[in-house]
């Protein structure tokens, strides 16, 4: 067992023992050697598992039963495949030719290879579990497992076990349902143990759940010509390993009928997804609390069919300078310029289908609490309708429009966020960092707001620019963190830009705001820490700007990866009424803090 399902398992037994009572039995000895119990199930996935902050805990979405992934031998029932003919049948097990049919509560253990047939469960308010001790299953026209009626199915994969399933052309109505998966159940769905399922999907999707889809471990490489994964209600994953491959959406969760369902849990997990839709995908919450992730969507950043214009370093897409490399090509944006004060898009996509092609999208809220992320998009990386947290987690972003939106507010915490190419790195109704450490390369604004305010509390900010370095369409507030701007080199942007009604207000932290001075604002006068604003009448190369006191002290030095005209510095140490000495280029300019 993984060091990370022990966590979730020391968690989950830990809020365990505090209940006044557990159900469940003991004494049966699993495959493994486990002591566990077959009906230890709790009601926690009953509950609407929605704390009041709108996000989930490990302990609401999963169960013991989920968690544990053993079985018990004691009881089970072995059923062996072959095209000569299945053995296995008893009570509960039916066999028709190469389909076997589960009708009652039990454990079932499957073993051997069947060139076209299928498993059913068709067992009401039961609970079952399939157990895959190396079986290969294909079903050309249907789903090689389908469950039919049951309360709640579990797929256990056996230790050291490797599982084949797959479809191999289109799919066959057999009954009323809309059966289009290599897995494909009607009721809740769990797949835990510690062996390897691999399924091909010719043409539909690779597992499906119409209620809660929950995987606990295991190793999955999915091929689909639909989702790899897919649950109505929701998807819960507490670890594993996932290789998906889809020609939808990697990892999906919709629900039209119910709005609080349709969500994705995530706890842990190491997830490479290649995806022409999106990587993640929920019609309500996305809340990941850990993992590893690699995902690239509709062909990455340089698929995008986008035609942003770029005055970036290195050329379309941008690119921070390397080795002290000069900028060139310096030019306004032409096309998908945003203007102040516009309305944000709500969904946008690339594909020339229509087809939405993010990193990990959610139709309502997205918490983001830990993880490691490789996202190349050619939409936006990381996506809400709603609103957007991020805890914690390091981010490598590269996409074809914004690193991160959030169509109403977005707030970060902390965590390390690269944006290596945009068209805008973060955008939101509302812009909050409170602390953090963020680089983005973008070739129009840095950090935009469309049409709220944006308040910069603390962490480590570096923006280079084509457009606008922060954009806020309200009021620009500016209370502490280091934030260093490689604002535009033309005269239609700037590199600090807030709407015309509003004001911006430094009041504590370092700010370095290099651009041009054509557009260039001031900052309030209410502003609590003084500013400096010098406008040098003639553009100078990239390189070091330093500030220096009367006596020689050095307030600030930073190297200004563009060319530029105008110098914007603020920090505690600038006094009103003292005299500083900026050099840029070898060129000094005495300036007066007023």
């Amino acid at each position: 067992m993984s060091y990370r399902r022990k966590k979730l398992l020391a968690l989950f037994f830990a809020m365990a023992l505090s209940m006044t009572a557990v159900a469940g039995c003991t004494g049966a000895k699993s495959s493994t050697g486990n002591v566990v119990s077959l009906e230890t199930e709790t009601n926690a996935e009953e509950t609407s598992a929605q704390s009041e902050a709108g996000t989930f805990s490990s302990a609401d979405m999963f169960t013991e039963r989920d968690l544990a992934g053993t079985y018990e031998e004691s009881g089970a029932v072995y059923v062996t495949l072959s095209d000569d003919g299945i053995a296995g049948e008893t009570d509960g097990v039916v066999i028709d030719g190469q389909m076997v049919t589960i009708t009652a509560e039990g454990t079932y253990i499957f073993s051997g290879t069947l060139s076209e047939g299928q498993i059913v469960v068709d067992a009401d308010n039961a609970k079952v579990q399939i157990v895959f001790d190396n079986v290969d299953i294909t079903c050309a026209s249907s789903a090689a497992v389908y469950v039919k009626s049951a309360e709640k199915v579990f797929v256990t994969l056996a230790e050291g076990s490797q599982n084949t399933l797959r479809n191999t052309d289109e799919y066959v109505a057999i009954d009323d349902n809309n059966i289009d998966a290599v897995i494909f159940a009607k009721s809740d769905l769990t797949l835990n143990g510690t062996g390897s399922l691999t399924i091909i999907s010719a043409e539909g999707h690779g597992i499906v759940s119409k209620d809660d889809l929950k995987i606990i471990g295991g190793t999955y490489d999915i091929k689909a010509a639909g989702h790899a994964l897919s649950g109505k209600d929701s998807v819960r994953i507490a670890d594993g390993t996932f290789i998906l491959t889809a020609e939808k959406d990697g990892i999906h969760a919709e629900n039209a009928d119910d709005e609080e369902k349709g969500y994705i849990y995530i706890a842990d997990g190491d997830f490479t997804i290649t995806s022409d839709g999106d990587g993640v995908d929920a019609s309500n919450i996305v809340q990941i609390e850990d993992g590893t992730f690699d995902i690239t969507a509709g062909g990455g950043a340089a698929n995008s069919q986008k035609t942003h214009e770029s005055d970036m370093p290195g050329g379309p897409g941008g690119g921070m300078p390397q080795n002290g490399e000069k900028p060139d090509g310096e030019s306004m944006p032409q096309m998908g310029e945003k203007p102040d004060g516009e309305n944000m898009p709500q969904d946008t996509t690339t594909d020339e289908s229509g087809t939405s092609t993010k990193g990990i999208k959610a139709g309502g809220g997205m918490y983001l609490n830990g993880g490691t992320y490789q996202i190349d998009s050619a939409d936006d990386s990381i996506h809400s309708n709603a609103n957007i947290t991020i805890a914690d987690g390091t981010y490598t972003l590269a996409t074809g429009d914004d690193g991160v939106h959030a169509d109403d507010a977005l707030i970060v915490n902390g965590g390390t966020i690269t944006v290596t190419e945009s068209y805008e790195g973060l955008e939101g109704l509302a812009v909050t960092i409170n602390d953090g450490t963020i680089d983005i390369t973008a070739s129009d604004d840095g950090i935009n707001t469309a049409g709220e305010k944006m308040e910069l509390n603390g962490g480590y900010i570096h923006i280079l620019a084509g457009g606008d370095g922060v954009d806020s369409n309200g009021d620009l507030t500016i209370n502490g963190g280091e934030i260093y701007i490689d604002g535009p080199s033309d005269n239609g942007n700037s590199a600090i830009d807030y709407g015309d009604r509003s004001s911006a207000y430094v009041n504590g932290g370092t700010l370095v705001a290099i651009g041009s001075s054509g557009m260039a604002e001031v900052m309030s006068d209410s502003s609590k820490q003084k500013v400096l604003m010098v406008k040098l009448g003639e553009q100078m190369e990239a390189g070091n700007v330093v500030l220096t006191d009367s006596e020689g002290n050095v307030i600030v030095s930073y190297t200004a990866l563009k060319t530029y005209d105008c110098v914007i510095i603020s920090t505690a140490e600038v006094e009103s009424g003292a005299t500083y000495t900026l050099t840029t280029s070898g060129t000094t300019t005495e300036v007066t803090a007023e």
